[in-house]
């Protein structure tokens, strides 16, 4: 195997069990190569997208501390221009045919691995011992590397195997690089889509269709924004068993227009979880669309489903404060909105050289180590999950909180809206609501429309003031589906700086 000599060349030139190995490898057989090989030495592969800018990758960099260095030759060049983990990295290798003045290229490498004598098997591992680092999208603040364990990896894949029913010998098409990684270990030939991982808002549709044709793909793996360009297809997609979704809550309206084009039932699933945790709840199309879009529509969250075997889910009350130990007084009462905190195998305990963000996340019990999602919702009586937005984004005005999927689903009805965000404002010593939306029809019956909707339902007859955003929301660089809003809170407060915003009386608006 490929990985195999590779692993020996790394070994070669002194890579082995616990360095950390940075992998700045775009999707390719290269990169799956290279991460087997670095998991069969026991090295410490660490991820971070590349399409988060410069100064963040410098930063995650300098806090990942790796010791050896894989990248393309522009990768290692910025690294030397930049001075990226200049202190720590010690062996470099470029991804191409010369050194490109690296300790040894790519090419060369499988060249020693095909000579070494020295060719040894995988390497055993403790299932707490430290398999990859790796780095949260940044999309709420700057990215964290969450530390997963060996023992994490191997449960998510009997999770993924129980929950989805995936069977060895099918075919995915991932347009997620980092979840391909888990198609060899679930039995699946990976098939490397024709398009730029970093931007799979771009993705050719009429591309992928061809591919999921030629190859009989069985399984695809996309974020919201990949549902939405699919749906755009005038065929079906017969050999398709299931899609899954993640990355954020894919819309009623893309979900409606995609299912379409899959087989007879087929569903889309859109799993919840985060870097930290994941998978933690699953729900399929067919209940959304069926169910609980209606709830939804009227401002009562998304709907993520029921808990995975083996993952807990607890309701806290809303707190910005950390919370060292865990104690039932902190849970919110039932049908609350609050903080969900999950705990299972597959949850990380820590992020890598960042203690005062692990302690802002996890909660300690015994020997076990609860996380803090930084998403609010409520788990009906149903028991299942629903949730109201991050944390962070919540609006606290004079009339009450605020929470951006109790109200942004509503507007997201209204014909010619594309999609809503909700922020706020400061005036007159005041927190305002503000919608801000994308929109492709009449601006003027969009705003009476969303008016007089705002006046339907208790929770958003305090907004009053909606700006139509010319052009794309800014969205983060993984999924390209995750509303950054602390952006458009900047551009609301300075468009509506003209504005007369009326102030607050009492539960109302003078």
């Amino acid at each position: 195997m490929d990985s195999d000599t590779i692993a020996a060349g790394l070994e070669s030139i002194g890579i082995g069990r616990g360095m950390r190995t940075a992998l700045m490898v775009p999707p390719s057989p290269d990169f799956f190569a290279l991460t087997f090989a670095l998991f069969k030495l026991g090295a410490v592969p660490v991820f971070i997208d590349p399409g988060m800018g410069l100064k963040c990758l410098g930063l995650c960099l300098g806090e990942a501390k790796p010791d050896a260095f894989i990248g393309l030759a522009k990768a290692h060049l910025a690294r030397r221009l930049f001075g990226w983990a200049k202190r720590t990295v010690r062996i470099t290798v470029n991804v191409g045919k010369r050194r490109f003045w690296c300790t040894e290229s790519l090419r060369r490498l499988r060249l020693r691995g095909k000579q070494s004598q020295n060719r040894k098997r995988t390497e055993d591992v403790d299932v707490e011992e430290t398999a990859a680092v790796l780095f949260t999208s940044g999309s709420t603040g700057i990215a964290k590397g969450a530390v997963y364990t060996h023992g994490i990896f191997a449960e998510q894949i009997d999770i993924l195997k129980a929950t989805y029913g995936i069977q060895p010998g099918e075919i995915d098409l991932c347009t997620f690089p980092l979840f391909a990684l888990f198609g060899p270990a679930l039995g699946m030939t990976c098939v490397v889509p024709d398009m730029n991982p970093s931007r799979p808002a771009r993705i050719n549709p009429d591309k992928a269709a061809a591919q999921i044709r030629q190859f009989q793909v069985t399984n695809l793996f996309g974020s919201p924004a990949v549902i939405r360009r699919m749906g755009e297809l005038v065929e079906t997609l017969p050999t398709l068993k299931r899609v899954i979704s993640a990355g954020a809550p894919a819309s009623v309206r893309d979900l409606e227009r995609f299912t379409k084009r899959l087989p007879e039932g087929v569903e889309v699933f859109t799993p919840y979880g985060a870097t930290e945790a994941l998978p933690v709840a699953n729900i399929g199309s067919s209940e959304i669309l069926g169910e609980t879009r209606q709830l939804t529509e009227q401002g009562k969250g998304v709907c993520l489903g029921r808990p995975v075997a083996g993952m807990t889910v607890h309701v806290i009350r809303i707190s910005d404060e950390p919370i060292a130990e865990w104690s039932e007084s902190l849970l919110a009462a039932p049908g609350e909105v609050g903080e969900f905190v999950v705990r299972g195998p597959v949850v990380t305990k820590e992020y890598f050289n960042r203690p005062r963000a692990t302690q802002l996340a996890k909660i300690r019990d015994g020997d076990q180590v609860l996380h803090r999602m930084g998403d609010v919702g409520y788990v009906d009586d149903q028991g299942r999950m629903w949730f109201c937005g991050r944390k962070s984004h919540r609006v606290e005005t004079p009339w009450g909180t605020l929470f951006t999927d109790m109200v942004e689903p509503i507007f997201n009805t209204v014909p010619g809206v594309l999609r809503t965000a909700l922020v706020g404002v400061k005036r007159h010593g005041a927190v305002y609501p503000v919608i801000c939306f994308e929109f492709d029809g009449d601006e003027d019956l969009a705003l009476q429309a969303m008016r007089e909707l705002a006046a339907k339902h208790s929770h958003t007859r305090c907004i009053d003031t909606f700006l139509p955003y010319h052009g794309a929301f800014p969205v983060d660089v993984r999924h390209n589906s995750k509303i950054f809003r602390e952006r458009l809170a900047i551009w609301a407060d300075r468009e509506s700086a003209w504005r007369r915003l009326p102030r607050p009386v009492g539960d109302r608006l003078a």
